[in-house]
């Protein structure tokens, strides 16, 4: 990550930036006022984001994505570095592609193989993404030390 970049929470005032950002590079990546949402920003130009989808008793990371001029650059595992907090406090999840399985692993998440184990709501969205996407994998973040 370059020295002149930040990681930041969104503040209000940067939501529609960050709305635009998803839009012309992860369409079905929706962000939501009041989803928690992190970037990586360079002065005004937004490099990467995920956002936290919080539920009753966990949350869900979605939506990691980086520009793609800005791609192969370590800023998704910055971010996810950077929350590593966030995961810890409440429990974290994420639905992915398998071929993902691995950069997950490489920041503590592993993949949940009895899937009726998985909260509610989880379960609830991996059949209903499943539809269209039948290979995703649920995957949960489990440090190995604390």
């Amino acid at each position: 990550m370059s020295p002149s970049a930040t990681i930041t929470q969104v503040e209000a005032l940067w939501f529609p930036l960050v709305k635009k950002f998803y839009q012309a590079y992860y369409p079905s990546g929706k962000p939501n006022k009041s989803e928690p949402l992190w970037v990586i920003k360079q002065g005004a130009t937004i490099l990467a984001a995920v956002r936290l989808k919080p539920f009753r008793d966990c949350q869900l990371l979605t939506g990691l994505v980086t520009h793609p001029e800005h791609r192969q650059q370590g800023h998704a595992s910055c971010l996810l570095q950077a929350l590593t907090s966030e995961f810890q406090r409440t429990p974290c999840f994420c639905l992915n592609q398998p071929e993902l399985i691995p950069f997950y692993q490489k920041h503590d998440f592993v993949l949940v193989e009895e899937e009726h184990s998985l909260p509610d709501d989880i379960q609830g969205r991996l059949r209903r993404y499943r539809v269209k996407q039948p290979e995703l994998v649920a995957m949960a973040y489990h440090p190995t030390t604390l």
